[in-house]
């Protein structure tokens, strides 16, 4: 007969034996198993990709307030702590937040407590004899259960590696929803600054095509004109105010688009109309080694294809052995009064194996269903760097336009005030009756409107540039566009 009090370790290890043979022997017919992908290969952009740069310098992460301008930077700081786009971002960053506690929960060891008690009549008529048979008794059990998932093949550190690679993505996309809504602000800003300024010099203009119309009809009073030019000239002086209101049109939907992107509860009272700053953005020389690390949008699509690849390292330790080790020990008892009783004690230890033999292709369809989202992660990565290189050629070229227009309209500037001045002297002299005074300083106010206008594209399209090098953004831990294959 066998002696109760046999060793616990020659049970295990009776149990454990088929189960490393078996282990074994799946282990000797894997040759069929996928090999390992090679991790694919993310290509920078190159120096001839993009247009040549001039002395300028990376944006700093609150760029915004190098134009200082206090009002500017409170209606962007607003905007970042209380937009609905911001809280979406944030939702999704805690949504893959989630995802990694979910799949973290997963790995290492599992340990829970179970407690119940039951009352239960029993059948006379049952297995079970007198005086149990035909009673109603009070039982209980109580039970500390253990499991782990041996992770042999690293399926779950990989699951937990993606999560964390869509969480990182998550968050850089985050960033670039932030640079976005801070870059729309400003140039909405600047937009609607712009405006105000063109609107006081359509009153300039007014004024002097008014001055025009009173001095030629003064002539025609005095008989020193027949006429002919007064109505051509009361029809110059009503066109100021029809472009007035357009502009004053636009700079009100302006106001309610930058109401609309800073939160209507957050926005000031009162905007107060003053002058546009001096756009001096550029393309810094090291632009090709650093975009990369410097484009959230970038980073995010680099986090998401290490995160395919992960996934493809899970869906191929699918094909191996899964073990899994659980026991538990505990109490239980027909009787309350015995629960506790060294007699009532129970424990168990299973250890459990996982031999995927016939699966009818499942695991393999997963595995090619997780290769085509790194082919499409790789895609959609190539395809950011693609779109970052147009961007920022797009908005240097418009910002160099932009530079290069203001010392032909300085030089327009410059002749115009010296016309001015000396059609004033002959006006004090008596030689001329002030026509000359007010045509020229038409000619020099239509000048200041292309000027204002030349600013705001300028400042629009350093905006631009600043959004297109990623709005400050730093990932330094990610500086290159190289990836890591385990």
């Amino acid at each position: 007969m066998n002696n109760p009090s046999m060793n616990h370790t020659e049970v295990y290890r009776g149990v454990l034996r088929p189960l490393s043979l078996a282990v074994m022997l799946f282990i000797a017919g894997c040759a069929g198993l996928p090999p390992a992908d090679q991790a694919p290969n993310l290509h920078a952009p190159q120096v001839a990709d993009f247009s040549p740069g001039n002395d300028g310098r990376w944006p700093v992460a609150s760029w915004w307030t190098e134009f200082n301008d206090p009002q500017l930077e409170a209606l962007v700081n607003q905007a970042l702590r209380n937009s609905p786009s911001m809280a979406v971002v944030q939702a999704r960053i805690e949504q893959a937040n989630t995802a990694v506690r979910e799949v973290s929960a997963n790995t290492g060891a599992s340990v829970s407590a179970d407690a119940s008690v039951t009352r239960e009549r029993y059948s006379a008529n049952s297995y079970y004899p007198p005086p149990i048979a035909g009673s109603t008794l009070n039982s209980g059990s109580v039970a500390l259960n253990f499991s782990y998932d041996v992770d042999w093949w690293g399926r779950n550190r990989n699951l937990l590696e993606a999560a964390l690679g869509r969480s990182a993505a998550s968050k850089a996309e985050a960033a670039g929803a932030a640079a976005s809504l801070s870059a729309e602000v400003a140039n909405t800003y600047f937009q609607w600054q712009t405006l105000n300024g063109r609107i006081q010099l359509q009153d300039q203009i007014e004024a002097q095509r008014s001055r025009l119309v009173e001095l030629e009809a003064h002539r025609v009073k005095t008989g020193i004109s027949a006429g002919d030019n007064l109505t051509p000239l009361q029809a110059d002086a009503a066109a100021p105010y029809q472009a007035k209101v357009q502009l004053e049109t636009q700079r009100d939907q302006l106001y309610y688009q930058l109401k609309s992107l800073v939160g209507s509860d957050h926005f000031p009272e009162t905007l107060h109309a003053q002058g546009l700053p001096v756009a001096n953005g550029g393309l810094p020389a090291n632009l090709p080694l650093d975009l990369l690390a410097r484009r959230p949008d970038v980073t995010a699509s680099r986090e998401r294809v290490q995160a395919s690849l992960r996934d493809v390292d899970a869906a191929r330790a699918a094909f191996y052995p899964d073990l899994n080790l659980s026991a538990f020990i505990g109490f239980t008892s027909l009787s309350l009064g015995t629960l506790l009783h060294g007699d009532s004690r129970t424990q168990g230890f299973t250890p459990a194996l996982h031999l995927p033999i016939f699966d009818a292709g499942r695991l393999r369809a997963s595995l090619d269903s997780s290769r085509a989202d790194v082919e499409l992660a790789v895609a959609q990565y190539d395809q950011s760097v693609q779109t970052a290189v147009s961007e920022v050629n797009d908005a240097a070229i418009k910002l160099k336009g932009a530079q290069r227009e203001q010392a032909s309209l300085s030089t327009q500037l410059t002749a115009r005030t010296r016309d001015l001045d000396s059609a004033q002297r002959r006006v004090k002299s008596g030689l001329a009756d002030g026509r000359e005074v007010a045509r020229d300083r038409l000619s020099l106010l239509s000048l200041n409107d292309q000027e204002l206008t030349r600013q705001q594209h300028a400042l629009s399209a350093q905006i631009e540039l600043i959004k297109a090098l990623g709005g400050g953004y730093q990932d330094q831990d990610h500086a290159t566009g190289t990836l890591s294959k385990q």
